[in-house]
């Protein structure tokens, strides 16, 4: 079979996928829409589809009147999508953070004059930001946070850490365009448009039909390179689908602190930003990394990492190269590692400043004082168990029991919860795909899935009343309130309608919404701002139309049958039509009638105060 052909059996399949999403397109949109949606759920193939929809802003999918040439637009730092601020805090002086704009064109080939159209929308979006909002509105309003993040993002990370990465997908093959030189000049142009407006660190691909199928089979995956001192090999199975096979090793300190700085947080299965924080524990394993005397001990001191992974390459002068590597225990040593590495590099541009002649400002000396002592020594050296399986839920269980002293509830490691499980079976029954394993449900082909994260976020919007909180900071208040959210089945009896509701919620305001702005059916600019940036707002307002009123578990629970009556679509747009009115009420009382306000009203704590007040009163 041809690669044309395969590319068009992609695209058949992701119209039967998500024909809800593309039913009300004309049949050439349809196509163009599902080619789109392909490319971006192949190249990002760990996000929600819910997170991958936000950032799309082509015309013809929102049914805007232009989209200057860019089909959809994120910002991404370590395989998580950045929409909030808050987001920021988590990162660090070796984050990688990458804009992604994306043209898209189905066909066999590309012609100048998209090419063209793709070189100025870079310019009007990302450096002129000069969008006209009666053209698109969707990216208009899209684009206030994203701006408002880009700017920040310049403000506090080293323009170096920040690349823009222009995409042209294309369903043909890249010769196409690389032979044809008036096709070649506009393709290097939008990067001379970059570099003219002061983004230097970017790069201009072609995502032909054969790179997308190639990353389609591939899939995105990690693969470092190690070199170990001494080493044992352990073989339980060699069988491809059973196999455990493990090493144990002596690695030297600064071989973690490298995979750490280029992998950062994507290397940890259980998500190192929450071993960033300062701790006791992180300065007693910097200290020791950096004495002289006691260095040479750490390794049996310390209790070690333990690695998962795919394959275990082994490859001359002791050194491994191992595919799909996750670090699952042992967050707070390499993290630890990595900054006594860090603060070597540190010291020695702050020390190349002073024999430069450059006095060192206050904060600099106070810095180069507090780090001068805390330098990571070359023998140190760590204890590692190489663990080699493709057997995912092994890996969790693995995760799961290495972190059991440890209060850390990450989306991933929760996984294998026995509440995790009832959940997918229960949600199951009703078509609804539970991705407590990442992209378990995906990979086989199923449109209607919901992921741990997702779940976590309806649930404190529309039962806990905590909307703003977890709009921006999901993952630290999952580490707090998971057992709120997920009980232990032993301990505390929990209806499952609970997780079933705010899905069904959210997949009509989705629904809802989606229909809204596509037919440009609300003329009220504060509304349009409500929709585009308050999805888990509206969820609180929706069951309180419903049910009539102030509502708590109990009451969701005895009236499932007939919210789920309400969700329905001759019913449900009175409901929609209630739910913002009554939130425009709210945040308008909250943060005043401009509907730029609104972005920003919608992630204030305060915010959700005043929600349970309206929907209790």
């Amino acid at each position: 079979m041809s690669i044309y052909r395969i590319i068009d059996k992609k695209i058949e399949e992701v119209k039967a996928m998500y024909a809800t999403i593309l039913e009300d397109f004309s049949e050439d949109v349809k196509s163009g829409s599902a080619f789109m949606i392909y490319s971006l759920t192949t190249i990002f193939n760990d996000r929600d589809f819910s997170d991958i929809e936000t950032g799309i802003i082509d015309s013809a999918y929102r049914k805007e009147s232009h989209d200057y040439g860019i089909d959809s637009v994120y910002l991404s730092a370590n395989r998580s999508f950045i929409t909030s601020i808050d987001q920021l805090d988590e990162f660090n002086e070796d984050t990688k953070f990458t804009f992604h704009l994306f043209q898209f064109k189905k066909g066999r080939g590309v012609d100048q004059g998209e090419l063209l159209k793709f070189k100025e929308g870079v310019k009007i979006i990302f450096v002129d930001e000069n969008v006209d909002e009666e053209k698109n509105t969707y990216l208009f309003e899209y684009l206030v946070d994203l701006n408002e993040i880009k700017n920040e993002l310049y403000e506090r990370f080293s323009s170096e850490q920040i690349h823009i990465k222009c995409y042209i997908c294309f369903g043909g093959s890249r010769k196409n365009i690389e032979d044809n030189d008036l096709l070649m000049n506009q393709v290097n142009a939008v990067s001379t448009i970059l570099d003219e407006g002061g983004y230097s660190t970017n790069t201009t691909e072609i995502y032909d039909a054969q790179r997308l199928i190639d990353l389609d089979k591939k899939g995105e995956e990690i693969v470092g390179m190690v070199s170990y001192e001494k080493t044992f090999k352990y073989i339980t199975e060699t069988d491809s689908k059973h196999k455990l096979n493990g090493h144990i090793s002596i690695i030297k300190g600064n071989q973690i602190a490298a995979l750490v700085k280029q992998f950062q947080t994507s290397l940890f299965e259980a998500n190192i930003r929450d071993y960033y924080r300062r701790s006791e524990l992180n300065s007693k394993i910097l200290k020791t990394s950096a004495d002289p005397d006691e260095s040479k001990l750490f390794w049996s001191f310390n209790n070690g990492l333990t690695i998962t992974c795919r394959k275990v390459e082994e490859l001359p002068g002791d050194k491994f190269r191992l595919h799909g590597i996750q670090i699952v225990n042992g967050c707070q040593t390499s993290n630890s590692l990595y900054q006594a590495a860090y603060n070597i590099e540190r010291k020695a541009a702050l020390d190349k400043k002073m024999k430069g002649g450059d006095s060192l400002t206050k904060r600099e000396q106070t810095e180069y004082d507090n780090i001068k002592t805390k330098l990571l020594q070359d023998d140190v050296a760590v204890l590692i168990k190489i663990i080699e399986t493709s057997d995912s839920d092994l890996i969790y269980r693995i995760t799961e029991t290495t972190n059991s002293q440890t209060p850390i509830k990450t989306f991933s490691l929760k996984a294998n919860d026995t509440i995790q499980h009832l959940i997918e079976e229960y949600l199951k029954q009703h078509d609804i795909f539970y991705e407590r394993r990442l992209n378990f449900w995906k990979n086989q082909g199923k449109r209607n899935t919901v992921s741990i994260q997702h779940l976590y976020q309806l649930f404190e919007s529309q039962i806990r009343f905590m909307p703003s909180q977890v709009k921006t900071r999901p993952k630290a208040m999952f580490g707090n309130n998971y057992d709120e959210v997920f009980p232990d089945p032993e301990v505390t009896q929990h209806d499952f309608n609970l997780y079933l509701i705010p899905i069904k919620v959210d997949h009509a305001i989705a629904k809802r919404s989606r229909i809204v702005q596509r037919q440009k059916l609300e003329s009220d600019q504060y509304k349009r701002m409500l929709i585009s940036h308050g999805k888990f707002h509206l969820g609180c307002f929706v069951l309180h139309s419903i049910l009539g009123g102030k509502y708590s578990k109990s009451i969701i629970v005895k009236n499932t049958t007939i919210i789920i009556r309400e969700l329905l679509d001759n019913k449900f747009e009175v409901h929609y039509n209630a739910a913002l009115d009554n939130l425009k009420r709210v945040v308008q009382n909250f943060a005043g009638n401009k509907k730029e306000s609104v972005p920003s009203a919608l992630k204030k704590v305060d915010l959700d105060g005043r929600i349970v007040r309206f929907i209790n009163k």
